[in-house]
């Protein structure tokens, strides 16, 4: 049998020419040949998936800064919206998701060469392609909401982010919104029309791949369509939302939350944490505050003696989740990508949304109800109109915080966000909700040999050689 070997290096991440001129050596298509060597090249773009939730997290108002967040110089200009460190930033996630698209693009071509010698083998041929589409929907949504505009009539025609679909050297321009979420549409389309029955929450089988495809609908609009895809996945979501359940998520058990939650093997959210004697280079903003008996208050809090100062010590909290795994050394397994309580937010925002204000409540109270907290009263004035889609994203915030979704909120939302001193003293600055920063910037590297693409508006096209 041939040896397997496929190089993705930086000239093919995007245009096909991040930082290095010429594409490198690909292996010959009969290398891959069996089924398991196709499910092996899935696994690494599987794991070429950035994991930006702490950076997003920081970008976002989940967290304050303490007086350790000087110590850490890189992680303290992202939270400052410093423009180097953003696009320092933007660098390493563009390159990541993209080498996750061309490990894709050299995957789903080879998969005729793969032997198929029983039905088993046809079937695990087929939920690979059913994956591979997803996956790579799934990429270029994240990066679409990174780098792209939010969804408007004014902005469907501005530019979105490159869609490569070969693995070849090819300086192509970036798509406009309205093409890149057809494309990403498209791909969707493709892994739900085909078998796919992963059992395993490590891999996007067919519920994930409608939770991403109601969230696609709700971003752009189609309120009417994001409750059909992910209403059907909420009959049985009440008996997931447990406390078993729910503890279960922080821990290398199995959690009936999950949707999709790639497996890991090494340590997670350390950048978040000085030391497990000092503390916290941020803690959590003192706006998120949970009902007595909310049961993701204990998961979510992570009470902490700060020692820093020893004549005056502070009490904290600190982000629990997996940053109380790392303090109290329980391996982590899982990242909680997709749950279904990100599909109950998605459905009752999109109710909201389109007027249909007592579906919306009635939802929200199936899932509060779920986790101890206090039922939402129908009757009040407050629960209607943006008052309902802003108290959604408030109890959307508290089940997700630290976890880097609340960013995607914030920029749909065009809010002003507040940027603040130690321990949230004071407010230092105000980005606005029409800053150029909310727009990551195309990185360097990309323009360097493709003049196709352009920058976005108000970031430097820096010169190079």
């Amino acid at each position: 049998m041939k040896k397997f070997a496929i190089y993705i290096l930086a000239a093919v991440m995007a245009a096909g020419c991040l930082d290095i001129k010429l594409e490198d050596q690909y292996s010959d298509p009969d290398a891959i040949s069996t089924v398991q060597r196709a499910r092996e090249l899935l696994s690494s773009a599987y794991n070429a998936i950035p994991r930006i939730q702490v950076s997003l997290s920081v970008l976002s108002d989940d967290f304050i800064p303490t007086n350790l967040s000087g110590s850490y110089a890189e992680l303290l200009n992202l939270y400052n919206w410093q423009e180097r460190a953003i696009d320092d930033f933007s660098a390493t996630v563009w390159m990541d998701y993209y080498m996750a698209v061309a490990t894709l693009n050299a995957l789903v071509p080879r998969l005729e060469y793969v032997a198929v010698e029983s039905d088993e083998d046809a079937a695990a041929v087929e939920q690979i392609r059913s994956e591979a589409s997803a996956l790579k929907a799934l990429c270029y949504f994240d990066l679409l909401r990174l780098y792209g505009p939010v969804w408007t009539d004014e902005n469907m025609d501005k530019d979105g982010i490159i869609l490569k679909d070969r693995l070849e050297l090819q300086f192509l321009p970036r798509s406009s919104l309205r093409d890149c979420i057809d494309e990403i549409v498209r791909l969707l389309e493709d892994a739900a029309s085909r078998e796919n029955n992963a059992a395993e929450v490590y891999y996007l089988g067919k519920d994930a791949v409608s939770a991403i495809r109601a969230e696609v609908e709700l971003w752009r609009g189609n309120y009417t369509d994001a409750i059909s895809y992910g209403l059907p996945l909420l009959a049985d979501a009440g008996s997931r939302w447990t406390q078993t359940d729910y503890d279960n998520l922080w821990s290398d058990s199995d959690s009936r939350e999950r949707l999709f939650a790639p497996y890991i093997f090494d340590s997670f959210y350390t950048d978040l944490c000085y030391d497990r004697e000092s503390g916290d280079y941020y803690i959590l903003n003192d706006d998120i505050v949970f009902d007595e008996g909310d049961m993701r208050e204990a998961w979510t809090v992570y009470p902490f003696t700060m020692s820093a100062d020893t004549d005056n010590p502070r009490e904290t909290r600190n982000l629990g989740k997996y940053n109380r795994m790392y303090y109290e050394t329980v391996d982590v397994r899982y990242i909680n990508t997709l749950r279904y309580s990100g599909v109950c937010f998605t459905v009752a925002e999109a109710y909201a949304r389109n007027n249909q204000a007592k579906e919306a409540v009635d939802l929200m109270n199936t899932y509060l109800n779920a986790r101890g907290a206090a039922a939402w009263d129908a009757a009040d004035p407050g629960l209607a109109g943006d008052g309902l889609v802003r108290a959604i994203l408030e109890e959307k915030r508290k089940e997700f915080v630290g976890e880097g979704t609340r960013w995607y909120d914030l920029k749909r939302l065009g809010d002003d966000l507040d940027r603040y001193s130690n321990f949230g003293t004071s407010v230092t600055s105000v980005i606005r909700g029409g800053d150029y920063r909310w727009l990551f910037p195309i990185p360097r590297a990309e323009y360097r040999y493709n003049e196709a693409v352009t920058q976005n508006p108000d970031w430097p096209v820096i010169a190079v050689d």
